[in-house]
């Protein structure tokens, strides 16, 4: 009986063998069958999203599709012999979030098509925008410039000097200061000077300047938080007040409308099968 198993078993392993089943294993940004640079298309599991693309000698080359659960299209991204030259996200509704490429700006959007930001890396010029989708703040190297929602500039910079766009300083009974333009109040400042806060053309804080701690926060016209910087951390978040993009240093992150973490590298790669 023993001999008749153990032939089984040897019989066993050999069809095994002959069927090819081979181990695949995601390691250090190379893909390995049986401990070997693997070629071909790949379905695998990265963290909780299934991922589809292909490999070249291990690694990444070509397009790569991440689903959200429902099997919409959650990033597309293009490498070429390993490195990640472009990259696109998309929420469930199938509207592009964003696009990051080598050779393009940055542009972001929210689910209704709206611009967010722009950022021109070849001129150094970022644009924020208005609910309405209009300019908020246009800078560059040069000069700055801060916006309502009407188009109506509230402040401008050139080189490092302030310019002269027709507003007043008006001291107020308890020691602060309005700023005044075309007899409106455009924005607000502490005693000390330390504290400014920019209106929209309805009188909600638009734009608050901390001078004191460096922090500048930007909101939406419900009062949540559209935008903080604060040293080299940057925020920008959803109309509900949840984070869609943030940025400290050189690291940053994308996250979905439920505030879940959707932009990042393959760092659990799991249920790993070749399909062609």
């Amino acid at each position: 009986m023993k001999k008749i198993l153990l032939a089984l078993l040897l019989i066993f392993a050999i069809l095994l063998s002959a069927c090819g089943v081979v181990k695949y294993e995601y390691k250090d940004g190379v893909m390995y069958g049986d401990g070997k640079e693997a070629t071909g298309t790949f379905e695998f599991k990265a963290g909780k999203y299934k991922v589809k693309g292909n490999f070249v000698n291990g690694v990444p080359d070509g397009l790569f599709e991440e689903y959200y659960p429902d099997g919409n299209i959650m990033i597309k991204d293009t490498f070429v012999n390993g490195e990640n030259t472009r990259e696109e996200l998309y929420y469930k509704n199938g509207q592009l979030m964003g696009t990051f490429a080598d050779d393009e700006d940055l542009k972001l959007y929210y689910n209704d098509g709206k611009l967010v930001m722009t950022y021109n890396d070849k001129t150094g010029e970022s644009i924020i925008y208005h609910e309405n989708g209009n300019p908020l703040m246009i800078t560059n190297d040069k000069e700055s410039a801060i916006y309502n929602e009407n188009k109506e500039m509230l402040f401008k910079v050139e080189n490092a000097k302030a310019v002269d766009i027709g507003t007043t300083l008006k001291k107020l009974e308890d020691g602060s200061f309005e700023l005044v333009k075309n007899n409106k109040v455009v924005a607000k400042i502490d005693a000390n000077g330390e504290l400014i806060k920019y209106l929209y053309s309805t009188g909600e804080t638009m734009l608050k300047v901390n001078e004191a701690t460096g922090v500048t926060e930007f909101f939406f016209k419900n009062g949540n938080t559209f935008m903080k910087e604060d040293g080299n951390k940057n925020v920008l978040n959803y109309k509900d007040g949840k984070p869609l993009y943030e940025m400290d240093g050189d690291s940053w992150k994308i996250y979905n409308e439920e505030g879940e973490k959707i932009a990042e590298d393959f760092e659990l790669v799991t249920n790993i099968k070749k399909v062609d």
